[in-house]
């Protein structure tokens, strides 16, 4: 990764951090333990550097948002389905675009920014669900590294 690269990651880093702080979640509710609660899971910590593990679950929300359009607060444990109709919230939306920018670099993976671009172009079809500016730099600026702008003619 170059050194700009290696910038762009940590703008992206120290966001997640800020965000992750600034709350955003809600509490589980009780008739939904034994569910993976995205609201609260994304919010982690160990979203931010991906084990495998998590990679596969963000590779399962990628085709969430690319086929299905939807995103829901509780799945079963492997994401397979959605256990309920209760839509993930607009700031757990924004920090699943962060968390796929940052995948895309650091995998350095056009897939993962090409499920945040669409999550930036409002394909879940929500009003609810507005995107600070400052992610639509990180997006434009992750674009220039997976696909360098070409310079002159050949």
């Amino acid at each position: 990764m170059h050194e700009a690269d290696s910038a762009l990651v940590s703008r992206i880093s120290a966001w997640l951090a800020l965000d992750r702080a600034s709350g955003g979640m809600m509490e589980t509710c009780p008739a939904e333990r034994n569910a993976l609660d995205l609201e609260v899971e994304l919010f982690h910590p160990d979203w931010e550097e991906p084990s495998a593990d998590k990679l596969t679950q963000l590779d399962r929300l990628r085709k969430k948002i690319e086929v299905v359009r939807k995103l829901y607060r509780f799945y079963l444990p492997d994401l397979a389905r959605a256990i309920t109709t209760t839509e993930l919230s607009a700031a757990a939306v924004r920090h699943l675009c962060a968390l796929l920018l940052k995948a895309a670099l650091v995998q350095n993976d056009a897939r993962y920014l090409n499920s945040a671009l669409k999550l930036l172009d409002g394909v879940l079809a929500r009003d609810d669900c507005n995107f600070p500016n400052e992610l639509h730099i990180f997006a434009h600026a992750t674009l220039d590294v997976l696909v360098p702008p070409v310079s002159g003619t050949a």
